[in-house]
Protein backbone atom coordinates (compact mmCIF):
# COMPACT_ATOMS: atom_id res chain seq x y z
CA UNK A 1 0.00 0.00 0.00
CA UNK A 2 1.15 3.45 -1.36
CA UNK A 3 1.52 6.16 1.01
CA UNK A 4 -1.09 8.05 0.01
CA UNK A 5 -3.55 4.96 0.57
CA UNK A 6 -2.06 4.76 3.94
CA UNK A 7 -2.95 8.64 4.54
CA UNK A 8 -6.56 7.62 3.44
CA UNK A 9 -7.09 4.68 4.93
CA UNK A 10 -5.46 6.25 8.16
CA UNK A 11 -7.59 9.07 8.32
CA UNK A 12 -11.11 7.97 7.46
CA UNK A 13 -10.40 5.07 9.45
CA UNK A 14 -9.66 6.70 12.68
CA UNK A 15 -13.01 7.72 13.62
CA UNK A 16 -14.45 5.62 16.68
CA UNK A 17 -14.90 6.85 20.30
CA UNK A 18 -14.88 4.07 22.47
CA UNK A 19 -18.45 5.11 24.23
CA UNK A 20 -17.54 2.51 27.34
CA UNK A 21 -15.48 0.83 28.56
CA UNK A 22 -14.38 -2.80 27.12
CA UNK A 23 -14.91 -5.96 29.51
CA UNK A 24 -12.34 -8.02 30.41
CA UNK A 25 -14.36 -10.52 27.92
CA UNK A 26 -14.24 -7.50 24.87
CA UNK A 27 -10.96 -7.38 25.53
CA UNK A 28 -10.10 -10.98 25.00
CA UNK A 29 -8.94 -11.74 21.36
CA UNK A 30 -11.49 -12.75 18.73
CA UNK A 31 -10.20 -15.28 17.47
CA UNK A 32 -12.44 -15.61 14.44
CA UNK A 33 -10.33 -12.80 13.30
CA UNK A 34 -7.01 -14.85 12.93
CA UNK A 35 -7.11 -14.81 8.82
CA UNK A 36 -6.51 -13.01 5.56
CA UNK A 37 -8.72 -10.83 4.82
CA UNK A 38 -9.18 -9.11 1.23
CA UNK A 39 -11.04 -6.43 0.15
CA UNK A 40 -10.66 -3.11 -1.70
CA UNK A 41 -10.76 0.87 -0.26
CA UNK A 42 -10.89 3.87 -2.80
CA UNK A 43 -10.58 1.65 -5.63
CA UNK A 44 -7.37 -0.19 -4.62
CA UNK A 45 -6.90 -3.77 -3.20
CA UNK A 46 -6.61 -3.88 0.73
CA UNK A 47 -5.55 -6.80 2.83
CA UNK A 48 -5.16 -7.62 6.32
CA UNK A 49 -3.43 -10.59 7.92
CA UNK A 50 -4.49 -11.43 11.24
CA UNK A 51 -1.80 -13.27 13.95
CA UNK A 52 -1.66 -13.66 17.40
CA UNK A 53 -0.65 -10.33 18.39
CA UNK A 54 0.35 -8.72 15.08
CA UNK A 55 -1.77 -7.91 12.14
CA UNK A 56 -0.10 -6.88 8.82
CA UNK A 57 -1.83 -4.29 6.48
CA UNK A 58 -0.02 -5.91 3.33
CA UNK A 59 1.94 -3.43 1.21
CA UNK A 60 3.46 -1.90 4.97
CA UNK A 61 7.08 -2.38 5.98
CA UNK A 62 5.89 -2.90 9.25
CA UNK A 63 3.33 -5.70 11.42
CA UNK A 64 0.85 -3.39 13.62
CA UNK A 65 -0.16 -4.00 17.47
CA UNK A 66 -3.85 -4.14 17.38
CA UNK A 67 -6.20 -3.98 19.96
CA UNK A 68 -10.01 -5.32 19.81
CA UNK A 69 -13.38 -4.99 21.55
CA UNK A 70 -16.80 -6.53 21.02
CA UNK A 71 -16.76 -3.75 18.06
CA UNK A 72 -13.64 -2.11 17.56
CA UNK A 73 -10.07 -2.54 16.11
CA UNK A 74 -7.39 -0.29 17.32
CA UNK A 75 -4.33 -1.22 15.46
CA UNK A 76 -0.91 1.62 15.37
CA UNK A 77 1.85 1.14 13.19
CA UNK A 78 2.58 2.25 9.55
CA UNK A 79 -1.25 2.31 9.25
CA UNK A 80 -3.17 3.13 12.40
CA UNK A 81 -6.77 2.06 12.02
CA UNK A 82 -9.64 2.52 14.62
CA UNK A 83 -12.44 1.42 13.31
CA UNK A 84 -16.44 -0.37 14.05
CA UNK A 85 -16.03 -3.95 12.76
CA UNK A 86 -18.19 -7.15 12.35
CA UNK A 87 -18.13 -10.72 11.02
CA UNK A 88 -21.02 -11.42 9.35
CA UNK A 89 -21.65 -14.28 6.84
CA UNK A 90 -17.88 -15.15 6.78
CA UNK A 91 -17.40 -11.37 5.62
CA UNK A 92 -15.58 -8.84 8.29
CA UNK A 93 -16.96 -5.47 7.77
CA UNK A 94 -15.09 -2.51 8.30
CA UNK A 95 -17.17 1.02 9.10
CA UNK A 96 -15.69 4.08 7.80
CA UNK A 97 -15.73 8.02 9.08
CA UNK A 98 -18.51 8.62 6.14
CA UNK A 99 -20.73 5.52 7.39
CA UNK A 100 -19.58 3.55 4.21
CA UNK A 101 -18.40 0.01 4.85
CA UNK A 102 -15.44 -1.92 3.51
CA UNK A 103 -16.80 -5.68 3.07
CA UNK A 104 -13.41 -7.77 3.21
CA UNK A 105 -13.73 -11.55 2.67
CA UNK A 106 -11.46 -14.91 3.86
CA UNK A 107 -8.14 -15.84 1.97
CA UNK A 108 -6.80 -19.14 2.60
CA UNK A 109 -4.02 -18.33 4.56
CA UNK A 110 -0.76 -17.95 2.30
CA UNK A 111 2.99 -19.56 3.97
CA UNK A 112 4.61 -15.75 4.38
CA UNK A 113 8.32 -15.90 3.61
CA UNK A 114 10.63 -17.67 6.71
CA UNK A 115 13.57 -15.21 6.57
CA UNK A 116 14.45 -13.35 9.43
CA UNK A 117 14.09 -12.97 12.61
CA UNK A 118 12.21 -15.69 15.12
CA UNK A 119 12.41 -15.63 19.45
CA UNK A 120 11.30 -17.65 21.95
CA UNK A 121 11.75 -20.33 24.37
CA UNK A 122 13.64 -23.61 23.69
CA UNK A 123 14.48 -26.80 25.97
CA UNK A 124 17.74 -28.66 24.42
CA UNK A 125 18.75 -30.45 27.57
CA UNK A 126 16.17 -30.61 30.26
CA UNK A 127 15.59 -26.34 30.83
CA UNK A 128 14.01 -23.91 28.51
CA UNK A 129 16.02 -20.74 28.11
CA UNK A 130 15.12 -17.95 25.91
CA UNK A 131 16.48 -17.92 22.47
CA UNK A 132 16.84 -15.78 18.95
CA UNK A 133 17.20 -17.31 15.70
CA UNK A 134 17.66 -16.00 12.37
CA UNK A 135 17.19 -17.77 9.49
CA UNK A 136 18.83 -16.40 6.32
CA UNK A 137 17.79 -15.79 2.39
CA UNK A 138 20.56 -17.94 1.31
CA UNK A 139 19.50 -20.89 3.92
CA UNK A 140 22.37 -20.01 6.40
CA UNK A 141 21.03 -19.83 9.97
CA UNK A 142 21.94 -18.79 13.67
CA UNK A 143 21.30 -18.66 16.94
CA UNK A 144 22.06 -17.74 20.33
CA UNK A 145 20.39 -17.69 24.00
CA UNK A 146 19.16 -14.48 24.55
CA UNK A 147 20.08 -11.94 25.50
CA UNK A 148 24.30 -12.74 25.85
CA UNK A 149 24.72 -16.14 24.68
CA UNK A 150 27.06 -17.44 21.87
CA UNK A 151 25.77 -17.27 18.80
CA UNK A 152 25.84 -20.58 16.81
CA UNK A 153 25.63 -20.80 13.21
CA UNK A 154 24.31 -23.92 10.51
CA UNK A 155 21.69 -23.70 7.98
CA UNK A 156 18.08 -24.63 7.11
CA UNK A 157 15.69 -26.19 4.78
CA UNK A 158 12.02 -26.32 4.27
CA UNK A 159 9.82 -29.16 2.67
CA UNK A 160 6.10 -27.44 2.81
CA UNK A 161 5.80 -26.35 6.75
CA UNK A 162 8.38 -29.02 7.93
CA UNK A 163 11.92 -26.51 8.79
CA UNK A 164 14.87 -28.45 9.56
CA UNK A 165 17.91 -26.50 10.70
CA UNK A 166 21.30 -28.45 11.50
CA UNK A 167 23.62 -27.12 13.50
CA UNK A 168 27.13 -28.74 14.71
CA UNK A 169 25.66 -29.99 17.85
CA UNK A 170 22.75 -31.55 16.31
CA UNK A 171 19.36 -30.98 14.31
CA UNK A 172 16.41 -28.94 15.16
CA UNK A 173 12.61 -29.76 13.39
CA UNK A 174 9.85 -27.53 13.30
CA UNK A 175 6.82 -27.39 12.16
CA UNK A 176 5.44 -23.97 10.47
CA UNK A 177 2.10 -22.55 11.58
CA UNK A 178 1.31 -19.42 9.22
CA UNK A 179 -1.95 -19.00 11.42
CA UNK A 180 -0.43 -18.38 14.54
CA UNK A 181 3.23 -17.27 13.11
CA UNK A 182 5.42 -19.87 14.81
CA UNK A 183 7.58 -22.57 14.47
CA UNK A 184 7.12 -25.40 17.11
CA UNK A 185 9.39 -27.79 17.69
CA UNK A 186 9.03 -31.34 17.60
CA UNK A 187 11.78 -34.15 18.74
CA UNK A 188 12.62 -36.49 15.58
CA UNK A 189 13.13 -40.21 16.20
CA UNK A 190 16.14 -41.94 15.58
CA UNK A 191 16.74 -46.05 13.90
CA UNK A 192 15.42 -46.57 17.94
CA UNK A 193 12.85 -44.80 17.66
CA UNK A 194 13.75 -42.06 20.79
CA UNK A 195 12.68 -39.12 20.31
CA UNK A 196 15.65 -36.94 20.57
CA UNK A 197 15.49 -33.20 19.66
CA UNK A 198 14.79 -29.64 21.36
CA UNK A 199 11.33 -28.68 21.93
CA UNK A 200 9.66 -24.96 22.31
CA UNK A 201 7.75 -22.63 20.17
CA UNK A 202 9.61 -19.67 18.15
CA UNK A 203 6.96 -16.87 16.93
CA UNK A 204 8.19 -14.27 14.27
CA UNK A 205 10.18 -10.94 15.14
CA UNK A 206 8.68 -8.11 12.64
CA UNK A 207 10.33 -5.48 14.38
CA UNK A 208 13.59 -4.97 16.59
CA UNK A 209 16.61 -3.10 16.73
CA UNK A 210 18.46 -5.92 14.74
CA UNK A 211 18.23 -6.04 10.68
CA UNK A 212 16.14 -9.21 9.81
CA UNK A 213 17.88 -11.94 8.07
CA UNK A 214 21.49 -11.99 8.81
CA UNK A 215 24.43 -13.35 11.56
CA UNK A 216 26.93 -11.64 13.21
CA UNK A 217 30.23 -11.80 11.91
CA UNK A 218 28.81 -13.03 8.11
Amino acid sequence: MNRSSRYHLTRWLTVLLLLAPATAIAQQQDTTLLKRWVGNYLEKPLTLEFYGDTMLVVGDRHALNYRLTLDSLIATGDTSIVARYRVSHGRLLLETADGSVITMATQKTLGRPLTGRWMGDVDTSGTAVPVELNLNPDRTACWHGSPDGKWMKGEWDRETRVVTMIWDSGEWTGLYDPQNNSLVLRPIADSTHSATGPTGALHRVFRGPAPAAQCPGR
